[in-house]
């Protein structure tokens, strides 16, 4: 039996955000994928006579392959059958009502949280991005200082017109011990450092944040090509993922 007009069939989305969302609603992948098309299960089990159903939602990897957390995957109609052992399940059967109507429920929530997570998914790095007042190189260490304290930020970066030319860190200001005179006589451009990340704008959230956490950076410029769009924080990043 195929149920039609659920909301669900050609649905386009990514594998993560699937797979999480399924899993979440108890249907499972198990050994039911390849590498181009995967099917989740949901097992039902009538107490009074020992049946056994399973609602069934196929999918196929329109980009990149189902072992890959960014590959996409859309949806196709979902399928309830009924397994015979050991010959194994049936399609073509008469249904009890309460199982279809069980099986309506699971589409509805699945259709719901697929729909608010896709709306979560088109938001980008760019979308997240703070915008950070930039220093010239010919600033003073001061300055800079100033815009971290005031803009509470770690990193600022150092501009030419828009054009990212570089960063200047916390760090770099504490390791070098600047005394108020000092910093406000010391130029950003003698503490100018190449950042060790950037991300494109257009980046996903989720992948985004999963880079920073391999490079264990709390904060990485954004730039578009080479003008300077915005300072992301990784934190910032985990509270819209998780929103």
């Amino acid at each position: 039996m195929k149920f039609d007009k659920t909301g669900l069939e050609s649905t386009i989305v990514q594998f993560s955000i699937l797979d999480h969302i399924m899993h979440e609603n108890g249907l499972v992948l198990a050994g039911q994928w390849d590498y181009e098309r995967v099917t989740y299960d949901y097992k039902f089990e009538d107490m009074t006579n020992g049946d056994v159903y399973y609602l069934r939602v196929p999918g196929v990897a329109i980009e990149g392959m189902v072992e890959s957390s960014y590959a996409v995957i859309k949806l196709g109609k979902p399928y309830l059958g009924k397994h015979y052992y050991p010959h194994g399940v049936e399609y073509d059967e008469e249904f009890p009502d309460t199982i279809i109507n069980t099986c309506n429920k699971k589409l509805e929530t699945l259709r719901d949280q697929l729909g608010s997570a896709l709306q979560r998914s088109m938001v980008s790095v760019g979308d997240i991005a703070k915008y950070v007042t930039p220093s010239k190189p010919s600033d003073s260490v001061a300055e800079a200082a100033a815009t971290m304290k005031n803009e509470n930020v770690t990193i600022v970066p150092v501009c030419d017109g828009e054009n990212l030319v570089g960063i200047v860190t916390d760090r770099a200001i504490a390791v070098g011990g600047f005394a108020d005179n000092q910093a406000g006589m010391t130029k950003v451009e003698e503490l100018l450092e190449k950042p060790s990340m950037t991300l494109a704008p257009d980046m996903k959230p989720e992948q985004a944040a999963e880079l920073m956490n391999e490079s264990r950076l709390t904060e990485v410029i954004v730039v578009d090509g080479e003008r300077f769009v915005g300072i992301v924080s990784y934190f910032h990043l985990k509270e819209k993922i998780n929103a």
